[in-house]
């Protein structure tokens, strides 16, 4: 918005310029009354709005445009010899298209009028360019608002401007002499408020300090060709008596402008290499400081530090020893990899690695077999990397010739390595932030893999209420539990462990799921299940990788439940006022052969009574632990068990986990959690049929 805005006033302020242009030719065709006071102060009013609205276009030209000052330096060179040149065959150029020159000026015709009018807005392009380049460079780099200082100037201008046509050879001639040593003391003020050419390089400096007394000298000669008596004055004095004035100001006010910026130029030529050094020292640092929040990968970062370390303490190579396994030389800058080696072990050789606090500086004249360097290196700068408050690298700066690193030469190396420092420390942060991201990426994979191994839902039968609970210690667990529907009336079910936590013991379990799935489609012993499971975890486990298992059938028609048990914890039989363990012997699937695992396996039958609760669980209850690092237990839990055994199966399983909950609520969790509670309901015969009812009390 503020971009149109701007083009909509340019278009504006130069349209106008181009209407009082074409006034001033209409008004000098058709307006037959010349050397009038009126005639003149008209073509005078014409003529200043001309430049007033070029004036006002220049200055958002340059306000979009953004031109460096030693570009716009340049240009007024330019001119300034184009505007010579114009002024001093000016005479010539006339003379070829007309015959009288003066006679064509003081009665002209069409063709004289328009190209009087050409040159007329040609010094008036060429002096309203100067005056707003010179604002421009007024204005830039201040630090407070100078905007009256410059105002002032330009009113005292257009005063001595207008007023010296009219009252130059009159009594009252002092008054435009008043506004015209008003307007120089102005000049020489505003030429010295140059703040600007602190901010460039040497270099520029140089081919400043010659630009301006060249240019200085073109003002010079240019003001002194606008004399009264030349055509160039003739010309413009007949447009309008005050342009040239103004023009002859302005140029006047080029010359000291110029004069004063060769001898501010001349004064900042001593400090210039120390300035260019600070200021290359802060853009460094300010792109270092962006840079650190962009660059990922290390090997980029290490690059780009050596590389602005060269720069900044002017330094012929720099390169970095970076501690991994060993001390290895990472992005060397201007430097082999042989010779930083061998510099390197030297420099170790020197210092201690952990001692070392700050910058440093060592000669390089005690080097071994120095004469096999491809440069003669003779100082280093060493300065520490830190990350986490630890020395991970140091940051070599190297020079050829004699000359010794300086203290500002080393308070810059040390400021730069503690960027540098920061930085490095941010690239490992963002590794590990990426590194996290990875495995949380592959969490929400497990977790999917998890979500769809474990039973949406509990199988529903008439004999059995069901509950199962399921809380894994970290994002992903390594229990599992399943129901088998063998037929209408025979249910399988297992719960199993995986020895280990996390990812890889969730994706052991998405084995394990697969092969009780399929192996209890075939087998209908739990014994023959276990121990052709075995035998396939036993090829795909490593050795440090077990399962521990319980694997059950019920069977519904007889009352009974067939179970055995792989190095699981017990299967608990709720019955009346005790709780009895079911643990047949068993080892954990994966441990053993198939020889010892199945000399080991021993396989229970239970006749199921009436009120029966089966609980199977891991042992992330009973090693729940609490503040004061004690377990849950067996007794524990049991004693719960034995308090809520007339409550549902969803009941109990809800006050075991809350119990267990409170009892670890100050202690991290750091095993998964799996309750499996499996209720036989009374059997009531009725009219020769058979009707199951819930053996809890009925409301």
């Amino acid at each position: 918005m503020k971009s149109s805005a701007l083009n909509i006033s340019e278009n504006i302020q130069f349209r106008l310029f181009l209407l009082f242009a074409v006034g001033l030719l209409v008004y000098k065709l058709f307006i037959s009354v010349p050397g009038t006071l009126v005639y003149m102060l008209v073509s005078d009013l014409l003529i200043l709005l001309t430049i007033a609205f070029l004036f006002l276009s220049l200055i958002s030209f340059f306000e979009k445009r953004k031109a460096s000052p030693f570009s716009l330096i340049m240009n007024i060179g330019i001119l300034n010899a184009f505007i010579f040149f114009l002024i001093t065959f000016s005479n010539s150029f006339m003379s070829l298209l007309f015959d009288n020159v003066n006679e064509r000026i003081n009665n002209p015709s069409l063709t004289s009028v328009l190209v009087t009018l050409v040159y007329l807005l040609l010094i008036v392009g060429f002096v309203t360019y100067v005056l707003v380049t010179l604002r421009h460079l007024f204005f830039l780099r201040q630090s407070k608002s100078q905007q009256v200082y410059f105002i002032t100037m330009i009113i005292f201008f257009i005063l001595a401007s207008l007023t010296a046509p009219y009252l130059s050879d009159t009594k009252f001639a002092f008054i435009c002499d008043t506004f015209l040593i008003v307007s120089v003391l102005l000049m020489v003020i505003n030429s010295l408020r140059i703040s600007w050419i602190a901010f460039i390089v040497k270099k520029e400096k140089i081919a400043l300090l010659i630009l301006s007394i060249v240019i200085a000298i073109l003002f010079i000669v240019n003001l002194n060709n606008t004399g009264e008596e030349t055509l160039h004055s003739q010309m413009l004095t007949s447009f309008a008596p005050s342009v040239n004035e103004f023009a002859s100001i302005v140029m006047l006010y080029g010359a000291i402008y110029f004069s004063v910026l060769f001898f501010t130029t001349l004064f900042h030529i001593p400090t210039a290499a120390a300035f260019d050094r600070k200021a290359e020292e802060v853009s460094s640092l300010q792109y270092f400081s962006k840079l650190i929040t962009q660059v990922l990968d290390f090997k980029e970062l290490a690059e780009t530090v050596t590389d602005i370390t060269t720069r900044i303490g002017s330094a012929d190579a720099s390169w970095i020893i970076w501690k991994d396994d060993e001390f290895v030389p990472i992005a060397n800058k201007n430097i082999g990899f042989i010779d930083s080696e061998k510099i390197s072990k030297f420099i170790l050789k020197k210092i201690k690695w952990d001692d070392i606090n700050d910058s440093t500086f060592i000669r390089l004249a005690d080097l071994e077999n120095k004469q096999e360097l491809s440069q003669p290196y003779k100082v280093a700068a060493i300065s520490p990397l830190r990350s986490y408050g630890d020395v991970k690298g140091l940051l070599i700066a190297v020079r050829i010739g004699e000359q010794k690193f300086s203290e500002e030469d080393k308070s810059a190396i040390a400021t730069f390595s503690d960027y540098a420092s920061v930085s490095i420390e941010n690239s490992q942060l963002l590794e590990e932030s990426i590194e996290k991201e990875r495995l949380e990426k592959e969490l929400d994979v497990a977790r999917e893999i998890q979500r769809k191994i474990l039973p949406e839902k509990n199988p529903e039968f008439d004999q059995l209420d069901i509950s199962s609970v399921f809380i894994p210690a970290f994002e992903v667990g390594g229990d599992y539990y399943d129901f088998f529907k063998l037929s209408d009336s025979k249910l399988g079910f297992v719960i199993a462990d995986v020895s280990g936590k996390g990812i890889s013991a969730a994706f052991i379990m998405a084995e394990v799921k697969g092969i009780f799935e399929s192996l209890a489609k075939t087998y209908l012993s739990p014994k023959e299940i276990l121990i052709r499971a075995n035998d396939i975890l036993k090829h795909t486990l490593d050795s440090k990788t077990f399962v521990s298992a319980a694997y059950g059938i019920i069977d519904m028609e007889k009352n009974q439940m067939k179970m055995a048990r792989a190095g699981h914890c017990p299967v608990l039989l709720l019955r009346g006022e005790t709780a009895q363990p079911v643990k047949p012997s068993g080892i954990g699937l994966g441990l053993s052969n198939e020889k010892q695992f199945e000399e080991n396996l021993d396989e229970s039958t239970l006749i199921l009574e009436e009120n029966d609760t089966i609980v199977l669980y891991t042992d992330g209850i009973t090693e729940a632990k609490n503040e004061d690092l004690e377990d849950f237990g067996d007794k524990y839990f049991t004693e719960i068990l034995l308090e809520n055994r007339k409550k549902s199966a969803e009941e109990l399983s809800k006050k075991v986990i809350k119990e267990v909950s409170m009892f670890s609520h100050n202690h991290m969790q750091y095993d998964d959690i799996t309750l499996v509670i499996l209720k036989w309901k009374q059997k009531i015969k009725i009219d020769g049929e058979k009707e199951w009812q819930s053996s809890a009390p009925q409301l």
